[in-house]
This record gives structure tokens, sequence and C-alpha cells, in this order.
């Protein structure tokens, strides 16, 4: 697979959860080993609409997936947090993380929306190390609001972002 090659994302299948376990396993140790990862996608997928994944193709191969989950309700103006995001380790910097961000919470909005409501915060909760935070300021527009120390594999950062609503729609 060539790295200029375009990227699809698209909504999870159930038929997607294997694959989302696969990547999930390979980049987060939580997750580890893989019957871990496929219960915990599972547990994940069971709770739509509150939770929802996305996933990101080349050539017709899953690549990435996220995962978003409405906090506090559904409510008319809702809070989502970007829950998880895995690339597989081979074409981690191609720019698919930014383009399966930008475009699914599109997608994200564009359901809320359709039920009357619409996205007012969008929340991340990230690692200090690899430049996270950064990618986040760049991809979303987040800002850090808060440092949690030692969460998981040390300080946790809280990045909020306030997407501008999209007066087409």
């Amino acid at each position: 697979m060539s790295s200029g090659e375009p990227v699809r994302v698209r909504a999870a299948r159930e038929s997607d959860l294997a694959t989302i376990a696969a990547i999930g396993a390979e980049s987060f140790s939580g997750l580890r080993p893989l019957a871990a990862a496929e219960r915990w996608v599972r547990a994940c997928w069971g709770a739509q609409p509150r939770m929802r994944y996305w996933v990101a193709e080349r050539s017709g191969t899953i690549v990435a997936y996220i995962l978003w989950m409405e906090k506090g309700g559904f409510r008319a103006e809702a809070v989502v947090e970007l829950e998880q995001i895995a690339v597989r380790s081979t074409l981690r910097g191609a720019g698919i993380g930014g383009e399966l961000i930008r475009r699914s919470l599109e997608e994200l909005s564009r359901s809320i929306d359709g039920e009357g409501r619409r996205v007012k915060v969008v929340e991340v909760t990230t690692g200090s190390e690899q430049g996270a935070v950064e990618f986040y300021r760049r991809t979303l527009g987040a800002e850090v609001v808060a440092k949690v120390p030692g969460l998981f594999r040390g300080d946790e950062f809280i990045l909020i972002a306030r997407p501008k609503p999209d007066p087409t729609r």
C-alpha cells in the first residue's frame, strides 16, 4: 500500500470489529492480549449510539479506526469525546489519523444535527508523549484545559475544541 493512496472513511460495521480489535491491540498496551481488545471493542459497539466507530480504508483494507463517545446524555448541545484512535503502525505519520478525525467528526456532527442537536464541545484526553497534544491542536483546534498526573502511562492532558457551527446545516 503506498502512502499516496486515497483514504475512505466510513461508519464501522459489525463485520469490522475483529479488525478494529487487532489494530487496537497493536496500538494500545491496555488492549492486550487480543482477546481483551475484542472484548473491549464489542462492549463499545454495544453502546451505540452513545459510542460510534468509524474506520479508514485504503484499497478496501481497514487501516485505522476512531471511536467517538457522547458524554452526559443526549443533550441539545452535545459533548463528544474522541475516545480512541489508532492507525496501523506501518502507516503512522501518513496523515490518515488527521483525515479520519476530520471526516468522522463531520459525519458524527451531521448525524447529531439530524436529531435536531449540535456538537458543542469535543474533548480529547491524551498522553504527554509523541507530540499528540500538538497533533490535536492542528487537527481539531483543541487546547489543553487540564493535566492529570499519572493517569495511564504517565501524565495525561485534557484538551477541548469548540467546533464552529456549519451555517449550511
